[in-house]
């Protein structure tokens, strides 16, 4: 039976309408904020640097624990009480201006909040969405939320640029702060509700669950590959993240107004590449796509020196739109196989810990970057990036991820409004598999 497309799942429709207002209004916020800081209270770049540091250092610290908290909470009322408690923190900032009280610590305070509740926010979602739309519909969910995030970072700096320009930075905070309550009424109106008997009868000490969500993690084959190779994979990208604006200024010459030409053709491949990223591993199946396009984005970080040797501009413009194109195919199949094989039960405690530690290699991956720029060389620091992140999608022919034909769940029901199969089993049975991989 052909699987139903999310397009009439209303309550999808809501969750991804909620989620694209305040992605972009997040983006007005990263903006805004670090401005505030600067303009209106002379801060420097330690502030902006410390700001920066609250608001995704959560993410790093607090996933695991915010995953536990996932499996044993309603998903959807963290949602809510997540971005209830953003919207607050935000429009904290304009009501200090309208009193004259706007301080750094204030600004430190609210950066952290934001960051501690987004990581609650994110991992519920994550835990959430395959209850909400079933493991077949996975991929077509993630892409357009891929999607709306894209569009965001393509957009969002631009718009809260222009909102700083005509409204002032505080104003452009309150934007945002609505954001998240627009959000929050989408999640309100959104009528698929949990099956909690598991939650209910848990009798498992926290350290106990955490034990269980590391096994089935570690102890999992598909999974264990995915997270060795993810965390990999992102580890090399921010080394080459760190040193490719400063190639592209100190040895190609570039000026800003190109540099923001070639990232904003990376941006428009993102969205082209989350687009087709279904029909792309159709056409390759899962596993020979998750490791060619690693191994294709890897390339592209080696080939940055010679693209830009030989075309400057126009050769780096080259390279952002191949790492643009692959990029978000490499993410989207990956969330949805991880999404597809755990255990509806221990949803959080595996994405929590698995985005904690990816988290964590994004951030020693940045400050790698800057060790190796400076003492090595931006060039073979280019190249060192490419080769980790080629070597950590081929870590996938090591284990099975490489022979799966197809995500979990592809033919099995259709999904309706309510999220129920044809059938009328709920979706989210606690005795309903969750998915079965195709070898």
């Amino acid at each position: 039976m052909a699987k139903a497309s999310l397009g009439r799942h209303a309550d999808f429709n809501r969750l991804w309408a909620g989620q694209t207002v305040s992605n972009f209004g997040d983006k007005i916020s990263l903006l805004a904020l670090p401005t505030i800081a600067i303009v209106t209270l002379g801060g420097g770049p330690v502030e902006v640097g410390v700001l920066g540091t609250l608001r995704f250092l959560p993410f790093f610290l607090l996933a695991p624990l915010a995953g536990l908290v996932a499996d044993r909470v309603s998903r959807r009322s963290i949602m809510i009480a997540a971005d209830l408690g953003r919207f607050l923190a935000l429009a904290s900032i304009p009501v200090a201006f309208a009193l004259d009280a706007v301080t750094l610590p204030h600004l430190y305070v609210v950066a952290a909040v934001v960051g501690v509740l987004t990581t609650f926010f994110e991992v519920s979602y994550q835990s959430w969405l395959p209850q909400l739309i079933g493991t077949e519909n996975l991929v077509e969910g993630n892409t357009k939320l891929q999607i709306s995030r894209s569009l965001a970072e393509a957009l969002g700096a631009g718009a809260g640029g222009a909102l700083m320009q005509v409204l002032g930075a505080a104003r452009a905070v309150t934007v945002d702060a609505f954001t998240f309550l627009i959000s929050l009424v989408a999640l309100l109106f959104i009528r698929h509700r949990e099956v909690r008997e598991r939650v209910e009868g848990r009798r498992n000490s926290a350290a106990a669950d955490m034990k269980e969500g590391m096994r089935t993690l570690f102890g999992t084959p598909v999974l264990r590959s995915l997270f060795v190779s993810n965390v990999v994979v992102n580890f090399g990208a921010a080394i080459g993240d760190a040193l490719i604006l400063v190639y592209a200024y100190n040895v190609l010459g570039l000026s800003p107004g190109q540099v923001g030409i070639a990232w904003a053709v990376m941006a428009v491949f993102v969205i082209v590449g989350a687009v087709l990223s279904e029909q792309v591993a159709k056409a390759l199946t899962l596993g020979r796509t998750l490791v060619l396009v690693a191994v294709v984005l890897g390339a592209g970080y080696i080939l940055v020196p010679s693209a830009g040797a030989v075309g400057g501009f126009a050769g780096l413009l080259v390279v952002q739109a191949v790492l643009g194109f692959v990029s978000p195919i490499f993410d989207i199949h990956v969330l949805s196989l991880v999404q597809g094989v755990t255990p509806n039960d221990q949803m959080g405690r595996v994405g929590g810990t698995a985005l904690a530690a990816v988290y964590g290699a994004l951030s020693v991956g940045y400050a790698a970057g800057g060790v190796i720029g400076e003492t090595v060389g931006l060039t073979p620091g280019l190249v060192l990036a490419g080769v980790i992140i080629a070597l950590g999608g081929l870590t996938l022919l090591l284990g099975p991820v490489a022979a799966i034909r197809e995500q979990p769940g592809g033919e099995e029901q259709d999904v309706h409004e309510e999220g129920e199969p044809e059938d009328g089993t709920p979706e989210d049975d606690p005795e309903r598999p969750v998915a079965s991989v195709t070898g």
